[in-house]
Formats: structure tokens, sequence, C-alpha cells
């Protein structure tokens, strides 16, 4: 295998071989990117103990990215809080939680609920429907407009932007078209959100409203309420989209696994757990940088060297999974690491599993004849999130 170059057109249909072989040959891979911010190249990491212990340590790496990068040239990326370290990281982290608990969560079910059979009422009106188009894009970028508090209907462009963004600041991807389309997406949602923010006010209730108050009584810098805005769109509607619509097909694609979920309900959760397992939303946790002399089984990594861990590689480690290429939705245990761990663990986990719970549980309520009206629907040529170009569904 060509360690040096994996991003093929093979790999993205089914990155799961490269990642095997990875597993296999060496606890870590120096990767040459294309992507000129990062120097070099970056360590992957893909064995699930060697992961584990990475997310769960804090002292021998870094997300603080701002280190490596004069003032004169950050962007918003650099003040989300996944780029931060404690003590900022607590601070930034806390100030944008109330929404994401399971209070916070649970007191919106019924607009996420409502936002779902309005999306399906129109899917009803087809025989044939995109399910990505349809449902898994707009669903996740409609709650989590409402609890930032953007209007309701400049949706779709936020979309549009969230999809340059991944695509554009994705490591493996060196087409300068691409690249630019990301830098434009990213200027342009920076201003758009600042304008917000310079408003008079913000919808009562919203994350908007409550950073702003923030800035205004110096909890968090202007620049630092733009990023956590900006971050709250990207995370809460790639990562749902995606553990949709992979979700969804591989149900399709494991029929016996689909019959059991309509026969047992009760089994929805478990369902979720071994989708995002098997399907990683997010197929690479935020890249860190080794602060210490870090030594990793035979491999060191040197001090400012950057490290991936690739969650979706460490999902599928046969050391940790009894047939991990096995889609199982009673899978137990499950201890799946697509939301990381620590104290960087995914801060909207709760509402991307309601979403999915009555994304799924609505679905299968009202369409009871799913059928795949492509059996091979094809990828994106995306390496950090796992996502589909399209999902062809025949209704009835």
């Amino acid at each position: 295998m060509n360690t040096s170059s994996p991003f093929t057109e093979e790999f993205f249909q089914d990155p799961y071989p490269v990642y095997r072989k990875m597993r296999e040959q060496a606890s870590a891979f120096w990767l040459a990117t294309p992507d000129e911010s990062v120097t070099g190249g970056v360590w992957m990491i893909t064995r699930y103990a060697d992961v584990k212990s990475i997310l769960r340590t804090a002292e021998d790496t870094s997300l603080d990215i701002k280190r490596l990068v004069p003032e004169s040239q950050r962007n918003p990326f650099h003040y989300m809080l996944l780029y931060s370290d404690p003590p900022d990281h607590t601070r930034l982290r806390n100030l944008i939680s109330a929404p994401f608990t399971q209070a916070g969560v649970n007191s919106i079910s019924h607009m996420i609920t409502r936002l779902a059979d309005q999306l399906f009422d129109d899917m009803r009106e087809h025989d044939e429907v995109d399910f990505i188009a349809s449902f898994a894009e707009p669903f996740p970028v409609n709650v989590i407009t409402q609890l930032l508090g953007t209007p309701f209907e400049e949706a779709g462009l936020l979309r549009r932007w969230t999809n340059d963004l991944g695509l554009g600041f994705d490591s493996t991807i060196s087409d300068p078209a691409i690249r630019q389309r990301g830098t434009e997406a990213l200027r342009e949602m920076t201003e758009y959100f600042a304008e917000l923010m310079a408003g008079p006010t913000a919808p009562h209730g919203s994350i908007m409203a409550a950073l702003m108050a923030d800035t205004a009584a110096a909890k968090c810098s202007p620049p630092e309420a733009l990023a956590q805005c900006m971050l709250l769109l990207l995370a809460g509607h790639e990562t749902t989209l995606n553990l949709l619509g992979s979700g969804l097909y591989t149900l399709l694609k494991n029929p016996r696994e689909m019959e059991k979920l309509r026969q047992q309900p009760e089994l929805i959760d478990s369902m979720i757990d071994e989708a995002l397992r098997f399907e990683s939303p997010f197929q690479r946790a935020t890249f860190r940088v080794a602060t210490t002399p870090l030594q990793l089984h035979e491999q060191e990594l040197n001090i400012g060297e950057r490290v991936s861990l690739v969650l979706s590689a460490a999902n599928r480690d046969p050391a940790q999974f009894v047939e991990p290429d096995c889609f199982d939705i009673e899978r137990k245990p499950n201890r799946h690491l697509s939301f990381g761990l620590g104290v960087h663990r995914c801060l909207g986990e709760k509402l991307a599993r309601s979403e999915a719970r009555i994304a799924f549980t609505r679905l299968l309520e009202q369409f009871p004849n799913l059928e795949l009206a492509d059996p091979k629907p094809r990828w994106k040529k995306r390496s950090l999130f796992r996502a589909l170009q399209a999902l062809p569904l025949k209704l009835a």
C-alpha cells in the first residue's frame, strides 16, 4: 500500500481496506498532504487503543492551533471551541452548553418532531425521492438555525456554506477551485454572522442572543462569539446529516437488521450507536499538535508535529469490536469513538442523538415500504466527513 497517497477514488467509496492495512502495518503513518496550511503532513493514528489514549490525554497534544498562526493571519476557525485547550476551552464550552444538555434537548423535542414531520409530508407527495436532498440536509440545519437564531428562510444559504467549507478545508483535497470555494464560504459566513451579531438584537433565548450578552459582559471576545456560531452551524449540520444518510443506507442494505428494528423499536438507540460506529459521520478528529515527544509503540512523534486520530478506523478495529465489518444493531458493548472522549467530547452529542431518534422513528412509522432506488449510491470525495452524494429511495 502506498501510504503516502491513499486518497484515491476507491478509497472515497470504501476507505476501510486502507484503514485495515494501516492498523496492521504500523501504529502511526506520516501522511504528506496537499494542504499548505499543514506543514509537511500529519501522523495518522488508526488503532482503537491509541486513538482512545490520545483522546483522553490532554498533556501530550494540543488543539490550540492559534499558537502556530500569527494574529494577523487568523480567521474565525482559529477561535472555535474545537481549536482550544483548557482553560479557554472550558470557558467557551460553558457559554454555549445549556441548549445541548439533556434538559435543553428535551425542551425542543416538539420542535424537532414538527420539523421532521413537515419534511416527511413533502416527501409523501412523491413516489421516489433523494433522501439526502429531501430530508437529511434540510432537517439538521433547520434545527440548528432555530437554536442559533438565524433567519429560517436563509437556511439554504447556510447549507451551501457548510458544504463548501467541509470540502474546501478537507486537507486531502488539492483542487484549487474547491479550496477557493471553501475560502469564499468562510469569508461570506464570517461577514454574515458578524452583521447579525452587530445588530441591535437577536431572537430571545437564541444562542446568538446569549453570545451577544456574553460579549458585552466580557465573558468572550467578539471573534470568539462569532467563531462559536460558525462552529455550531457546521458541526450541528454535518454530523447529523451524515448519520441520517449513512444510517438509513446501511439499514436498507441490511434488511434483517431493518426488520429487527421495525419489530423491536426499542432498539433505536442501539441502532444509532451502531450506525455511528459502522460509518462514522466525522471520520477524523480535529488534528492535534504534539507538545512533547510522544512515543507511540515503535514510532516517536516530535514536538510540533500534527496528529490526526482516525475515528472511523478505530471504530472498525477487531482488537476492540467482534466482527467489526458486520452491522449489528444489538452490538454490546459498543464503545465507539464517534463523539470523541474526555473534555473535548462532542458538545452536540445529545442533540444529534435526539434528531436521529426522532427522524428514524418517524421515518419507519410513516414509510413502511422504503426501498433503495439505487443499490450503490456514491460517496462524496471527502476524507473528513463520510457523506453520501445522494440516496434515492422508493417510498411505495
